[in-house]
C-alpha cells in the first residue's frame, strides 16, 4: 500500500500545472499594452474609424489631385516616370512626386485592407493606425531589451503614439513621414544588437529595416535616423576606448553600421538612384547650387523662446492664426508632453548611466539643430559641412530624434523611481535624498512660475504678440492668451499630482501600478488636450467637392487638342488641374527642376503680391484698398511695362498655352480672348504656338542672366530664333515650307513627322531633362538641345522624317535589377536562421 502511495505522489510531482485561461495583464504585458492602446487610439481617431470622416488638408489634396495621372497611366500598362501636368511637365519619380506600388509591403498591405474594408471611407488610416501600432511595438521591444519594466515601458510605448507631431503629420496627411518615423525604434534595436552579436543575421536585418525605412519615401526622416546611428556608434566608440582603450571595436561596428546603411541604400536603388540622379537637376541640387539656399532651408527654424511651449503648448498661440512665434507659420505646437518631460528629468537625477547619457546627448543634438539660423552653432556648419544636409529644409523636422529620445528617457525615469524605492526598502530608515526632493519642488516650482507669469502679466504677453510679426486682431491675441493661460494652470496641476503620489509612492503608501497608471493616465489626458485639436477630419463628400470641375474646366477639355494653361488668378491651387488631366505651367513640388524654378523667377508666374496678383495680370491692374475693400485699377497704357508684357507674352506662346483662367480681372490685350464667361473666366490665346515648331535663326548663348537678358530685350520671338547653348551640328535656312504634325503623344513617347524643305531646328515645347528622355530621328538617335533655356529641339536635314522621344532613365531600370538583387542576398541568411530554428524546434 506505501508503494501505492509513493508511487501516486512521484506522479503527481511530474504531472504539470494546468495554465490558467483568466487572462491578465501580469501574464501578457506586452498584448495588454497593445490593446489598451489600440482603444486609446480608437477613442482618440473615433470620427475617422467610426464616424466615416477622412482627413482632407491640402497636402493630401495635392496628392490625391495626382491619382487620376496614376491611374491613367497603370490603366495603359505604364508605370509612371513622367508627369505632363505639373510645370509643363517634370520626372515624377524621380522628383518623388508620386511613387506608386514601389514599396510592395506596404502597397500589398494596403491592397488587402481595401478588399477586406471596402465600405471604410479611408482604408489607408487603418493602414496608419496598424503603424501606430507597430511604432508602440517596437519602442516597448527595444525598452524591455534594455531591462525596463512591463510598466514603464508601456508609459513611452503609448506616449510616442500620441506624441502632437507624429498625430500632426497623420492629420495633415504627411503619411510618408509618419511611416518613416515609425521604423526608427526598430532600426535602432536591430542596430545596437548588430553591434551587440556581430553576427550576420543582425547585419541582414539591420540592412532590410534600413531599405523598408528609405522605400517609405522620406529621404529626410532617414537622414535623421543615419545620424542617430553615428551619434550612437561614435557614444558607444568613445566609452569602450574609456575602458580597454582600444580602437578595433570602434572599426568593426563602424564597418557593420556602414555595410548595413550601405545595403539599405542598394536595397532601395530602384528609387534612390533616380533620386540621386535627379538632385543635379533639381532645386536641392543642380550644378549651379549644390544645394538649398540657406535662408529657404532655415526658414522653419525653432526659436529658442518657443522651448517654452515643452512646458505650455499655447504659450506661442499652438499654431494657425493664433501662432505668434518665429516660424513662417505652422498648425500645432512642437509638445513633447509635461508629464515625459518630467520623467526624462528624474533619469538624469536618478539614473545616469550610459543608456541615459547618450538619449540625453541626442536630445540636446536635436534640439540645438533645430534651432537652425536662431542659434545656428551646429545647423550652420552642418549644412555647409555635412554631405546632403543642405538638401533638406525644416530644421524644426529633426524634434523627431527629440521625440524618440525623450519617450526613452522618460521609461529612464520612471523605471529609475521603481528602482529607488526598491533602495529605499531596504534601509532601516528610508529618506529621501536631496537631490531628488530638490528636483520635484524645483521642477514644481518652475512651472508655478510661469503660471504666475500667466496671471500677473497679462499685458506684456499680449504686447509680445502685438511686437511679433503675426498680424492679429484683438479678439484673436485675447484667445491666444487664454490658451495659453489655461495650459500653464493644466501644467501645474499635472506636475501637483505627479510629485503627490511620487512622494506618496516613496513612502510605500502606494503601489508601483497606481504609480505606473496613475502617470499614463496623466500623460494620455495631457496629450488628448491637444491632439484632438489638431485632428480635424471631414465628411468624405468634401473631397468629390474638391475637385468637382467647375465652368473653366468644363469648358476648357471639350478640346481635344494639345495645350497648356495658366492658372493666373483663381482659388485653386495646388496641383487641382492634375486631378483633371489638364496640362498646367504652374503646380505644386518640393523639388522642381532648377531650370523651370529659374524660369517661374525670372517670370514671376509662381508669386504674387501682397493682393493675390501675379505679375502676369499686375501688367494691366493694380489692387488698392479704398473705404476697407480692396478696389482694381485698370494701368493706363503709359503705366504699363511693355517690354515685360511682350516678354510674357512671347514665353505663354512658346510653352503652348493656349488658356488662361482668371476670376474678375480681365485681360485688356487682344492677344487673349475671353471664350467662356462663367466664373472662373477662360481666355484664349490667340498667337499660341503649337507643341512642336521652328524657328528661322539659332543663337548660341550660355547662362540664365544672358539668355533671359535676351529674352526680355524685346529682340526675342520664339517663331524666329532659337537659343541653344552649344553650337548646332549644321547651318539652318528660314523655309516656310518646313512642316510638323504631332502623330501620337504618349506619357513617355512623342512621335511626330515633319517634312523638311530646308535645314531646320524643330523645336518640341517639353521641358528639357538630359536624365533620361532620348530623340530619335528615322530610328537613329539624335542629339536633344537644350533650348529657349527650358525646352527641347533637334536639328534636321531636308526629307520627310518620323520623329521620336522616349522617356525611359537608365538608372531607373538598372536600380530594379540592384534592388531585387541585393534582397535576395539579405533574404538568404534570414531564411536560413529561420529554418534552423524551426529545425531545432521539431528536433
Amino acid at each position: 500500500m506505501s508503494e501505492v502511495i509513493v508511487t501516486a505522489k512521484k506522479r503527481v510531482k511530474k504531472e504539470k500545472p494546468q495554465e490558467s485561461s483568466t487572462f491578465t495583464p501580469d501574464q501578457k504585458p506586452a498584448l495588454f499594452m497593445i490593446i489598451i492602446l489600440a482603444i486609446l487610439l480608437i477613442v482618440l481617431y473615433h470620427q475617422v474609424i467610426l464616424g466615416g470622416m477622412v482627413f482632407q488638408p491640402p497636402d493630401r489634396m495635392t496628392t490625391l489631385a495626382l491619382q487620376p495621372f496614376v491611374q491613367q497611366a497603370l490603366s495603359q500598362g505604364i508605370y509612371p516616370l513622367w508627369c505632363p501636368y505639373v510645370f509643363s511637365g517634370m520626372p515624377s519619380f524621380a522628383s518623388m512626386l508620386t511613387v506608386p506600388m514601389i514599396n510592395i509591403v506596404d502597397w500589398s498591405m494596403r491592397t488587402v485592407l481595401q478588399f477586406i474594408l471596402p465600405r471604410t471611407p479611408d482604408p489607408n488610416f487603418i493602414f496608419i493606425y496598424l503603424n501606430f501600432l507597430l511604432l508602440a511595438a517596437t519602442l516597448y521591444l527595444l525598452l524591455r531589451q534594455q531591462k525596463i519594466s512591463p510598466l514603464a515601458a508601456s508609459f513611452s510605448a503609448i506616449a510616442v503614439t500620441l506624441l502632437p507631431q507624429f498625430v500632426a503629420f497623420v492629420s495633415f496627411s504627411h503619411n510618408t513621414k509618419f511611416l518613416s518615423v515609425v521604423l526608427i525604434p526598430l532600426i535602432f534595436y536591430l542596430t545596437k544588437k548588430m553591434f551587440e552579436e556581430r553576427s550576420l543575421l543582425y547585419f541582414c536585418l539591420t540592412a532590410l529595416a534600413i531599405g523598408f525605412q528609405l522605400f517609405r519615401a522620406h529621404v529626410q526622416v532617414t537622414y535623421y535616423t543615419f545620424l542617430m546611428l553615428g551619434i550612437y556608434l561614435l557614444f558607444t566608440a568613445v566609452t569602450r576606448w574609456r575602458e580597454n582603450r582600444s580602437l578595433k571595436p570602434f572599426l568593426i561596428n563602424a564597418g557593420l553600421l556602414i555595410g548595413a546603411i550601405a545595403a539599405g541604400l542598394l536595397l532601395s536603388s530602384v528609387i534612390y538612384l533616380s533620386v540621386y540622379e535627379y538632385q543635379h537637376y533639381s532645386i536641392r541640387g543642380s550644378s549651379e547650387n549644390s544645394g538649398l539656399d540657406y535662408d529657404y532651408a532655415s526658414s522653419w527654424s525653432f526659436h529658442p523662446l518657443e522651448m517654452v511651449t515643452f512646458i505650455i503648448p499655447s504659450f506661442m498661440g499652438f499654431g494657425g492664426q493664433t501662432y505668434w512665434g518665429k516660424m513662417p507659420f505652422t498648425d500645432y505646437p512642437l509638445y513633447f508632453g509635461i508629464g515625459v518631460l518630467f520623467l526624462a528629468g528624474l533619469a538624469l537625477v536618478l539614473r545616469r548611466d550610459r543608456k541615459t547619457w547618450f538619449f540625453t546627448i541626442l536630445a540636446i543634438f536635436a534640439l540645438v539643430v533645430s534651432f537652425g539660423k536662431h542659434l545656428p552653432v551646429l545647423y550652420t556648419p552642418m549644412f555647409k559641412l555635412l554631405p546632403f544636409f543642405n538638401k533638406f529644409r525644416i530644421p524644426s523636422m529633426i524634434h523627431i530624434l527629440l521625440n524618440f529620445s525623450m519617450v526613452i528617457l522618460a521609461a529612464y525615469g520612471l523605471q529609475a523611481l521603481f528602482d529607488y524605492r526598491k533602495q529605499l526598502a531596504k534601509m532601516k530608515k528610508p529618506v529621501i535624498t536631496q537631490s531628488l526632493r530638490r528636483y520635484l519642488f524645483i521642477f514644481l516650482a518652475v512651472v508655478g512660475i510661469f503660471l504666475l507669469f500667466m496671471l500677473f502679466a497679462k499685458s506684456l504677453f499680449i504686447e509680445l504678440i502685438a511686437e511679433s510679426r503675426a498680424r492679429m486682431q484683438p479678439a484673436q491675441r485675447e484667445l491666444a492668451y487664454n490658451n495659453a493661460f489655461l495650459d500653464s494652470f493644466k501644467a501645474l496641476i499635472f506636475i501637483a499630482i505627479s510629485v503627490f503620489i511620487i512622494f506618496q509612492f516613496l513612502r510605500f503608501k502606494l503601489s508601483r501600478s497606481f504609480l505606473g497608471v496613475t502617470l499614463i493616465v496623466l500623460m494620455v489626458i495631457d496629450f488628448w488636450i491637444i491632439d484632438f485639436k489638431i485632428i480635424n477630419p471631414r465628411p468624405p463628400a468634401s473631397e468629390t467637392a474638391h475637385f468637382s470641375g467647375n465652368a473653366a474646366v468644363n469648358y476648357i477639355k471639350k478640346d481635344k487638342s494639345h495645350y497648356r494653361i495658366f492658372p493666373v488668378l483663381d482659388n485653386k491651387g495646388g496641383n487641382w488641374y492634375a486631378y483633371h488631366l489638364i496640362e498646367s505651367i504652374n503646380g505644386y513640388s518640393a523639388a522642381k527642376l532648377r531650370i523651370y524654378q529659374d524660369f517661374l523667377e525670372e517670370t514671376g508666374f509662381a508669386s504674387q503680391d501682397q493682393y493675390g496678383l501675379n505679375p502676369f495680370i499686375a501688367n494691366f491692374w493694380n489692387l488698392s484698398v479704398q473705404e476697407g475693400k480692396l478696389t482694381p485699377q485698370r494701368k493706363p497704357p503709359q503705366a504699363r511695362n511693355q517690354n515685360q508684357i511682350d516678354f510674357h507674352n512671347t514665353v505663354l506662346d512658346m510653352l503652348n498655352v493656349k488658356y488662361l483662367v482668371i476670376n474678375y480681372l480681365p485681360i485688356p490685350d487682344p492677344g487673349y480672348q475671353r471664350v467662356q464667361h462663367q466664373q472662373p473666366w477662360v481666355f484664349e490665346n490667340v498667337d499660341v504656338l503649337p507643341r512642336a515648331f521652328f524657328a528661322d535663326t539659332v543663337q548660341v548663348m550660355e547662362g540664365r542672366e544672358t539668355i533671359f537678358s535676351y529674352m526680355k530685350s524685346g529682340k526675342f520671338d520664339p517663331r524666329q530664333t532659337a537659343i541653344v547653348e552649344k553650337n548646332p551640328p549644321f547651318d539652318i535656312l528660314p523655309s516656310d515650307r518646313n512642316r510638323v504634325r504631332l502623330q501620337d503623344f504618349g506619357l513617355h513617347h512623342i512621335r511626330l513627322n515633319a517634312e523638311v524643305f530646308s535645314p531646320t531646328v524643330m523645336v518640341l515645347s517639353e521641358i528639357y531633362y538630359p536624365a533620361g528622355w532620348r530623340a530619335f530621328v528615322d530610328g537613329v538617335e539624335t542629339p536633344i538641345y537644350k533650348t529657349n533655356y527650358i525646352l527641347r529641339s533637334v536639328f534636321l536635314e531636308p526629307g520627310n522624317h518620323t520623329i521620336e522621344f522616349i522617356f525611359k532613365p537608365k538608372r531607373f531600370f538598372l536600380g530594379i535589377w540592384i534592388s531585387i538583387g541585393t534582397l535576395l542576398l539579405l533574404l538568404i541568411p534570414v531564411g536560413l536562421w529561420l529554418y534552423r530554428t524551426k529545425y531545432k524546434k521539431r528536433a
